[in-house]
């Protein structure tokens, strides 16, 4: 009988500890914190969207026709809890098919939370879309975009029309535009891939790769960034400071590519038209094809190959260039 009547005792403490521990969160829990709206479209005309969110990741995605939901989460320590609402911060104006959001932050506390954003739109938006620190990702949807990060990388991917990429620092990745491509950071790496009208490309300091792209331009303006180029369809201008720099592609139009200090590699099929013009003031100028002859000087190179076609213009000031 004592036996049994300690353990019923015991046990009736621990049911106790239980619970209290249930009720009572420890300093610094973390709790979540939901959003959820959605609002009604007309069909037959473009949203267009702009949003402006200070840190966390912005994703806008396409969805389905006539209407556009806005789901925001965030994980914050139940201390904030009560100083963060995302209900009061997160404040939307809808005007027909024009819709605005923006986080307010009604308190300091809030504002150094980082909020996941998923907007759910349709096929027909135009989108601007701004978050300071954190990502940003778009895809599916008409364009044009215009999409800003201060600190953070971007991803987009199939968008008919236009986009517009800038970062203060991060990366860019970028695949399957339907138009011109505007793309550039301040210290990161930018790639794009099948965007067949063309990119213009620019890094501070990065590395910038272009696959299967029309007439495009690209920059590396400081440090020992490559830029890397396949599947060019059109017109090339590439330039680095002390990296390297490649393509390898069909020559459809002019290329001129320019470094500094790195070496630049061009490689063409055997059956290739081109015209060459190739200098380097310090470096080696090598040819690795059977169609052009060797030339005695080894820091210029110009030759018609097959009867001509498009110009190679490939310049650098100490590195080496090769014509594959």
């Amino acid at each position: 009988m004592m036996k049994s009547a300690l353990i019923k005792q015991f046990a009736r403490r621990i049911t106790v500890m239980i619970g209290v521990a249930a009720l009572v969160q420890p300093v610094g829990a973390q709790v979540i914190n939901h959003y959820h709206r959605t609002l009604t479209v007309a069909m037959n005309d473009a949203v267009m969207l702009d949003v402006d969110v200070p840190k966390g990741e912005l994703q806008i995605f396409y969805s389905h026709e006539g209407q556009l939901s806005v789901t925001a989460s965030s994980q914050i320590s139940s201390r904030a809890m009560q100083e963060s609402d995302l209900e009061a911060a997160i404040s939307i104006v809808q005007d027909g098919n024009r819709i605005r959001l923006r986080h307010v932050s009604p308190s300091p506390e809030d504002a150094g939370v980082g909020v996941l954003y998923r907007l759910d739109v349709p096929y027909r938006t135009a989108v601007t879309a701004t978050i300071h620190e954190g990502k940003l990702a778009i895809s599916g949807i008409l364009g044009p975009v215009q999409a800003t990060t201060d600190r953070g990388n971007i991803t987009a991917s199939y968008i008919s029309k236009e986009l517009v990429a800038r970062a203060g620092s991060g990366d860019l990745e970028i695949q399957v535009i339907g138009a011109m491509v505007d793309a550039s950071t301040g210290n990161g790496n930018i790639s794009c891939s099948r965007a067949a009208q063309g990119v213009t490309a620019e890094t501070q300091a990065g590395d910038i790769t272009l696959m299967v792209v029309g007439p495009s331009s690209a920059i590396v303006k400081s440090g020992t960034g490559r830029i890397n180029i396949g599947g060019a369809r059109g017109a090339l201008q590439g330039t680095t400071d002390a990296g390297d720099l490649r393509v390898k592609a069909v020559p459809y139009q002019d290329w001129h590519l320019r470094s500094v200090a790195g070496a630049v590699r061009i490689e063409l099929p055997p059956s290739a038209k081109f015209n060459v013009e190739a200098a380097s003031t310090s470096g080696e100028v090598a040819v690795e094809r059977d169609d052009i002859p060797r030339a005695d000087d080894h820091h210029h190179l110009s030759q018609s190959v097959r009867g001509g076609g498009p110009l190679m213009d490939a310049r650098t000031e100490s590195g080496r260039i090769v014509i594959q």
